[in-house]
């Protein structure tokens, strides 16, 4: 049996036993992260539409999970469904993208008024790392992991607020504004992500003072540079 597929395995009760149907969650969480893979290094491109069809073929994956998988993504809005169209990846107008923008920046300053001064510099792990992975990802010329380490970046600042709401919103906000990065990154050249890793130092190391007025400096200079299609 492969693993996420139905089996004769049931209980006296005739239920599945627990562990196919973790196994089949845990397929779903894997369709659901390799569909955004395809669309974030633009396999898939905004408005390209996107059959269960074509996902299984390229994932490997059978249509169950995708279907399930499917249905995360349109929540999280990275895909999008209509009744002429079908399923395709969302495309974002020019108002999306200045919404997008603008929200970010009201969240970010928000979480940094919470979250500073820190009193354990440990709260800023998952940035630094995050960096790294940013730095490795010019090296490789991954924009995907780019796109990924910018998002977990920026989910780490946003946790310096100590905020689960404000996190959950935050996320949400973040698979949108991954889309546009990975838009506009795969048209710019490795000068484009090694700017980006310039900015988000410059960031991180007015956290780092623990002086709001300075983090909050850094942050609106941070966001002046916009990536616009």
């Amino acid at each position: 049996m492969h693993t996420g597929e139905l089996s004769s395995e049931f209980d006296e009760a005739g239920r599945l036993e627990p562990q196919v149907m973790i196994n089949q969650l845990s397929l779903v969480e894997l369709a659901v992260l390799g569909i955004r893979q395809l669309i974030l290094a633009g396999s898939a491109q905004p408005g390209d539409r996107v059959t269960e069809e074509w996902l299984a073929s390229k994932l490997g994956i059978s249509r169950p999970p995708i279907r399930e998988a499917i249905q995360v993504l349109l929540q999280q809005g990275l895909l999008e469904r209509s009744p002429r169209r079908g399923v395709r990846v969302t495309e974002l107008t020019d108002e999306d993208i200045a919404d997008l923008y603008a929200r970010r920046l009201v969240l970010d300053r928000y979480a940094l008024t919470l979250g500073l001064p820190m009193t354990d510099g440990r709260g800023l792990d998952r940035m630094r790392v995050a960096l790294g992975d940013m730095r490795a990802s010019v090296v490789s010329g991954d924009h995907a992991l780019y796109v990924d380490a910018n998002r977990d970046f920026h989910l780490g600042l946003v946790a310096l607020g100590n905020s689960k709401r404000l996190s959950m919103v935050y996320e949400g906000l973040m698979n949108q504004m991954q889309l546009l990065m990975s838009i506009n990154l795969s048209r710019e050249a490795t000068r484009g992500r090694q700017e980006g890793v310039r900015r988000h130092e410059a960031l991180l190391a007015a956290i780092e003072t623990g002086d709001l007025a300075t983090a909050l400096a850094a942050l609106d200079a941070h966001g002046e540079r916009r990536f616009l299609l």
